[in-house]
């Protein structure tokens, strides 16, 4: 794939509204060319056409979901309040939410300063050339030493693998992820970074939201706060499942923010162009109905989601990670992340809450950043793909429970940490084992459980 000249940045990170032909049921709305104020789920009747259903609401449909009974709309203005008290979306009030900057990323590739919820932005100089840029010439098939828990000449993370028991899991699940496409909702990923030659879905089932074209590269420089996010990420579910695909589709800049719009429409995309797996490593302090909807048509399609939970420090879970607990289709199928360290205790940075439901480490983890080099990034971020990748890794297998039992096994056979985190009893989930979860979900060979 041909590089592409930077674009001049939008102050507004996700302004750039599209759907992309095959995003829905039916024909698809076309692709809007400006952002719209409010955004909207409203409910579709069976006698309804987008045609209608814009003019019933002065607005453009971008998301066109009949069969599920919904779509989302894009709008100058709110719903008139006559109009919204007689409307309903699944016994729940319409409203139109303003469609701002609401969503950020969970991590950062800076040291992390030791302060509740804060990060220091002095350590890019984390960013490594010369020889260590090698580790991933050759592509995947270098990333991985024989199950060894030393992948790809980065020590730096063999603790981490042995903690979640990464190498049993590797060996109770030898297809390592194949053919199940990872969604990796975020800044966009380095296209050109020898880790992801031959691990990317084909160049029709990408799409970056924010420039409103086809090629989801990452953009900016190092000096942003989250260039190279969705690159780390991105790596790191493929660090769990190496040959799984990824589907990268960008809808945060380079400073780490989007709106609500752009996170809809990309979920949209990922369930239409056949995600299993699409993982959120973002966040926000406000609920949306929108958001809240699309992950419940993601789910009531079989596609697991799963979500950092914010990296505040507090009790205050983003959405939406804190959707995970709801009832229905997004419980069953989606699952919250926060982050522990090596030893398993609380990240000073992690959220938490009686709803959140498992950690991962998140504390300095390898991996690439764009330039064909890699870095290590902190964050609650770091800890969601590692889960998305237990998730990959066992959707690969054939498996002894049904999908809507995936998330349910995986928390259930998380490590209990209560112990080390007394202040934090019923408020941490358990750890992430994703030796123990594989070998309870798939047929692969047995493998001794090396996770703690």
């Amino acid at each position: 794939m041909q590089g592409r000249t930077t674009k001049g940045l939008c102050p507004l990170l996700m302004a750039g509204v599209l759907l992309l032909a095959g995003c829905g049921q039916g024909s698809s709305p076309s692709p809007p060319t400006r952002a719209y104020a409010y955004t909207a789920a409203v409910p579709v009747g069976a006698n309804d056409t987008q045609a209608s259903v814009s003019q019933q609401y002065a607005g453009a449909v971008l998301v066109w979901q009949p069969e599920a009974g919904f779509a989302v709309l894009g709008l100058d203005q709110p719903l008139p309040a006559s109009q919204l008290q007689a409307l309903s979306l699944n016994s729940k009030p319409v409203t139109a939410e303003p469609n701002t900057r609401v969503f950020s990323a969970s991590g950062t590739s800076s040291a992390w300063s030791g302060k509740s919820g804060s990060m220091d932005a002095a350590g890019r100089a984390y960013v490594w050339s010369g020889g260590r840029a090698y580790v991933w010439s050759g592509g995947r098939a270098y990333v991985w030493s024989g199950g060894t828990g030393v992948v790809g000449g980065i020590p730096e993370n063999s603790a981490a693998w042995n903690q979640i028991g990464l190498p049993a899991a590797w060996a109770a699940a030898p297809k390592l992820g194949e053919g199940v496409k990872v969604a990796v909702i975020d800044s966009g990923i380095d296209l050109h970074h020898d880790l992801f030659q031959g691990s990317l879905v084909s160049p029709a089932d990408q799409w970056d939201f924010v420039g409103n074209d086809a090629v989801p590269q990452e953009e900016g420089t190092f000096t942003d706060e989250a260039f190279g996010h969705g690159t780390n990420v991105a790596g790191i579910v493929l660090q769990m499942a190496p040959h799984a695909q990824i589907m990268p589709l960008r809808v945060l800049n380079p400073d780490g923010s989007g709106d609500q719009t752009n996170v809809a429409l990309a979920i949209n995309f990922a369930v239409a162009h056949g995600a299993q797996v699409i993982n959120l490593s973002l966040g926000s302090v406000e609920k949306t109905d929108v958001i809240q909807k699309m992950i419940q048509f993601a789910t009531s399609k079989g596609v697991n989601v799963i979500a950092s939970s914010g990296n505040s420090g507090d009790e205050h879970i983003t959405y939406p990670a804190l959707y995970a607990d709801d009832g229905g289709s997004i419980g069953q199928f989606s699952v919250s992340v926060g982050s522990v360290d090596w030893k398993d205790r609380k990240s000073d940075f992690s959220t938490y809450g009686d709803k959140l439901e498992v950690v991962a480490p998140g504390e300095v983890v390898w991996g690439p950043v764009p330039g064909n080099l890699f870095s290590y990034w902190s964050g609650t971020s770091m800890a969601s793909p590692m889960v998305a990748g237990a998730v990959a890794l066992a959707r690969a297998q054939t498996l002894t429970v049904k999908t809507t039992d995936l998330t349910r096994r995986l928390v259930d056979t998380a490590t209990k940490i209560d112990n080390v985190n007394p202040k934090y009893v019923h408020k941490l989930g358990g750890r992430l084992n994703i030796g123990a979860f594989i070998q309870a979900v798939t047929t692969g060979p047995a493998a001794p459980v090396t996770g703690k």
